[in-house]
């Protein structure tokens, strides 16, 4: 039995099973989240959303269903992201909050464009809550929506990391391969990023992307390795396009671009003058083809970039212009973070931070040790993290990667390594249990661990494997009651 479902069943309905699944767990959070105390610590939701229970006259009206969904799952930096859906960008430190979450929010927000277009005709102005003229119902209606793609977005990520995993296990249509596929998907269900893959947060729609990215790069190596260069060149750009998607929801996506990177080097290093010709013009369409898709990705990227660039560093006198605007690289987002939230290297490190330090450990742990077993046995890596093999041919990636896998697993094992590297020297540090979900690796790895009953070794001591489940369970639960409320950790 896994998680109460009879293996057989699951195995033959995988799709099926991970839906339930996910309904399940979305039910649990929610409900936590309905029965934790409101307004919260904070009422600023109440500000935006007019969620206040009004009074007219002597009569009380009392917050709709939706209302009271949105007031509890519209906190910390969904209160940014549904008030700049609603009326764009007014002031600077806004540019801070993904562009792309927010232009999705904002064109499928008002439920009364639906009903307008007349794409859902059963749709009734009552059921969708819209109230004409009043910009309350407007932000609240901004609010569900993010809800909804949010939501949506993370369904779809389960749905195609499902997919991804069979690609990268070392016997694709076999039952232990769809067995390592479904662990890794109800891995990301059970994520410890919990209610903020559920809220008007961008964390679900990177994943999405990111996965989708990731798996178009797969089958781009894939390709390459069955020497099909036309398919091949077309996934690389499309992976690009999807990667520059995935940077305007949540900036650390820009680390995929480094996936190019690598093969760019692998692809330059081997040639030779003595080289045949063909072999030549082969290496030199792929690095080409590389090279637009990496550039793909960047135009992607600053597009916002070049939006805020228009709106505050054009107009008027250089004098009057935003600080930023004469850097060596004026970028508003990388001023935005630095001068209003005070992310850059180490400056996180402050007493008042340990507890949030120790809150992210586990997550920075899991991580690094995921990412460790994809290096040769004898590395560094291996050596700083206890991680000893008893032979030199000990495979890479312990023998649940297929080649492809491997090769892919590889690369993502570098992007999470700096992603645990910044998370612990530059970034709010707590936030590395959410933007962890968008990065496959550690659900693989975490799953061939269950899979296969092995332990997790750490500096000479065993950890079990349910115990690291249990954390990230425990830590959504408490984390929802926590988000609900507007308390920390976010």
């Amino acid at each position: 039995m896994v998680l109460g479902i009879s293996a057989r069943w699951y195995m033959d309905h995988p799709r099926i099973s991970l839906t339930l699944l996910f309904i399940s767990w979305k039910a649990l959070l929610l409900l936590i989240a309905w029965t934790s105390p409101h307004p919260g610590y904070d009422t600023s939701t109440t500000l935006l959303t007019h969620l206040i229970s009004q009074r007219s006259g002597d009569e009380y009206v009392s917050p709709s269903f939706r209302q009271v969904l949105a007031n509890q799952l519209t906190r910390w930096d969904a209160i940014y992201f549904t008030n700049i859906a609603h009326r764009g960008a007014l002031f600077e430190q806004e540019w801070a909050f993904g562009w792309g979450y927010t232009k999705i929010i904002s064109t499928f927000g008002p439920c009364k464009w639906f009903y307008q277009a007349r794409l859902f005709a059963w749709v009734k102005a009552d059921v969708c809550g819209v109230v004409l003229f009043d910009s309350h119902a407007d932000l609240v209606e901004m609010a569900i929506a993010g809800i909804f793609v949010s939501n949506t977005a993370h369904l779809l990520s389960v749905l195609v990391l499902f997919e991804m995993s069979k690609l990268v296990a070392a016997r694709p249509l076999s039952h232990s391969s769809i067995g390592l596929a479904w662990i890794s998907a109800s891995l990301h269900i059970l994520s410890p990023a919990g209610l903020f893959l559920s809220a008007p947060y961008a964390e679900s729609s990177f994943s999405f992307l990111n996965f989708v990215g990731f798996g178009l790069y797969a089958l781009n190596l894939q390709a390459h390795n069955d020497s099909r260069p036309g398919l091949r060149d077309t996934l690389a750009l499309v992976s690009g396009l999807v990667f520059g998607l995935a940077t305007t929801f949540r900036s650390n996506g820009l680390l995929s671009g480094l996936l190019f990177c690598f093969d760019i080097v692998n692809s330059i290093l081997p040639l030779r003058s003595d080289a045949q010709a063909q072999r030549i013009i082969a290496d030199l369409r792929r690095v080409s083809f590389l090279i637009i898709a990496g550039s793909l990705m960047a135009v992607v990227s600053f597009f916002p970039q070049f939006l805020a660039y228009q709106e505050y560093c054009v107009e008027g006198e250089p004098e009057h212009w935003a600080a930023w605007c004469t850097h060596r690289i004026p970028s508003i987002y990388t001023w935005v973070q630095s001068h209003y939230w005070n992310v850059g290297l180490f400056r996180y490190w402050t007493l008042s931070n340990a507890p949030l330090f120790m809150l992210a450990t586990p997550m920075l742990l899991i991580l690094i040790l995921s990412a460790d077993c994809l290096f040769p046995p004898n590395s560094s890596s291996s050596r700083l993290t206890g991680q000893r093999a008893k032979s030199s041919h000990t495979p890479i990636g312990e023998g649940w990667m297929s080649p492809i896998g491997k090769e892919v697993g590889q690369r993502l094992a570098v992007l999470q390594l700096l992603l645990a590297v910044l998370a612990f020297t530059s970034y709010h540090v707590q936030i590395v249990t959410r933007i962890s979900s968008g990065y496959p690796l550690w659900y693989w790895w975490l799953a061939s661990k269950i899979m296969n009953k092995k332990h997790i070794s750490l500096a000479g001591y065993n950890i079990p494997t349910k115990g690291v489940v249990g954390w990230m369970v425990t830590y959504a639960l408490l984390q929802a009651g926590l988000f609900a409320a507007f308390l920390p950790p976010a």
